[in-house]
This record gives C-alpha cells, structure tokens and sequence, in this order.
C-alpha cells in the first residue's frame, strides 16, 4: 500500500512542477510588453493551454493554466487599461478553452514535431477568433470582407499591426511548447529513474 502511495506520488511530480513553472512564466512574460511593446502577445499562455490539454493528467491540467491566466489577468489588466469581464476578455479566455480541448483530443501522438505544428495552428486559430470578434465588435472596421481583412493583418490605425502580433504568438507558442515538451521529457525520466529506485530498495 505505501509502495503504490508512493509510485502515485512520484507519477504526479513533473505536472505539479510544470504547473508550478508555467505560472511563473505567464505572470512573468505578461508582464514584459508593459515594458516593451514589441513584445505583445510573446508568451506561453497558447503553449500552456495546449500542452497541458495533451500531455498533463488529472485536474492540475485544466486548473494550472486556468489558474495562470486569471491571476495574472487580475494584477495586470489595469496596467492595461482592461477588465477581466469584458467582452473581449471572455472571448480570449473561451479561446485557451478551445485549444486546451484541441490539444486534448487531437494531440493523441505526444511527440515533438505534432506538438510544433498544433502550436502554429493554434496561434493562427486564436489570431483568427479574437480577430474576427474584434472586427465584428469594433466600429473602426467597416463589416465587408476588406475591414475584416483589415482587422487579421493590419489591426486598428494607430496602433501595431496586428500580423505583428501574429507573428509573436506562432512563435512564442512554438518556442514554449517545445520547452515544455523537453521539460516534460527530463522531469519523466527523473521521475522514473526515482521510482525505480524505490522499487529496488523496497525489495532490499
């Protein structure tokens, strides 16, 4: 009975600690574009919310993500100017809520190179929904096909344009997710090598 505690135990340690760091890192990295705007929408939040939908078990993978962004929305929104309530917030968080469920049904081959192409298909889906609201919500774009073209590349005048954006949420999402993946990988084999261990001793 202590032996399978244990086992249970150990088998839980690389999502606790995946978790733990990945909401370090989204507090972090959401903090950044305040400083620097050229780093907007460069964070792990996209990666977070896929990984954990493919390779994180029992509820530390929807709760951690859950927890990171909500936290982090909390204590920077008003650096921001924003509110955790807003419409666009809403559509942004079921957004992390889609592609938490893509990478939990659709990433069944939990490897490198899958995981690298779910995340650039991720970052374009969530350009895509939080786009299409905006240009749908926003008076500056004109509702025919050229203002919603206009919203996905070139965003409101004014401001950065939005393929900017785009172009730092594929590669943020990639860059995460493979330092996920390679994280994962290193804490699996250290907590197998301790389970064995264990099993070893017990038997001594």
């Amino acid at each position: 009975m202590e032996n399978s505690q244990t086992q249970s135990s150990i088998s839980h340690l690389p999502s606790q600690i995946i978790t733990f760091l990945m909401i370090i890192m989204v507090g972090w990295f959401r903090h950044l574009p305040l400083s620097f705007p050229e780093f907007f929408n460069f964070t792990p939040v996209l990666a977070l919310f896929l990984f954990s939908g493919s390779y994180l078990k029992g509820h530390l993978a929807w709760l951690g993500p859950i927890v990171a962004v909500i936290v982090s929305d909390l204590i920077l929104n008003p650096g921001y100017g924003v509110n955790l309530l807003e419409p666009f917030m809403i559509i942004t968080l079921l957004s992390y809520c889609v592609i938490f469920l893509l990478g939990k049904f659709i990433l069944k081959n939990k490897s490198l190179l899958p995981l690298m192409l779910g995340s650039v298909g991720c970052a374009l889906l969530f350009h895509i929904l939080t786009c299409s609201f905006s240009w749908f919500v926003n008076p500056v774009y004109t509702k025919t096909l050229a203002g919603f073209w206009q919203a996905q590349f070139l965003g409101e005048p004014g401001y950065a344009p939005a393929y900017l954006f785009l172009r730092n949420s594929i590669l943020s999402t990639v860059l995460f997710s493979t330092i996920f993946y390679i994280a994962s990988q290193k804490l699996s084999e250290k907590s197998s090598l301790l389970g064995l261990r264990k099993k070893i001793y017990s038997k001594v």
